[in-house]
């Protein structure tokens, strides 16, 4: 890449892949390194839940961060929270 800017989207393209595959394969890497031994169905409840509902809403705000219009509008809306709290 020549460009800064280049180097910028590609990173940040990168970067959105490899964040929901790692939150993707996460969960799944989770659920086959449990001990048996304390091995509980709630976890496997919880994991199932993170992967079929929590994963598929998280896709959508990652790939949006792309973006610089939303990017500067979670950070003014992060900033306007801390100062109200504190």
């Amino acid at each position: 890449m020549k460009s800064a800017e280049g180097r910028r989207k590609a990173f940040s393209t990168c970067g959105s892949h490899l964040t929901v595959v790692i939150v993707f394969y996460g969960t799944l890497i989770f659920m086959y390194v449990q001990p048996k031994s304390s091995h509980y169905f709630d976890t496997d409840k919880l994991a199932s839940i993170f992967y079929t509902v929590i994963i598929p809403m998280l896709n959508p705000l990652i790939y949006s961060l792309r973006n610089k219009d939303v990017k500067h509008a979670i950070q003014s809306t992060w900033k306007k929270i801390c100062t109200v709290f504190s």
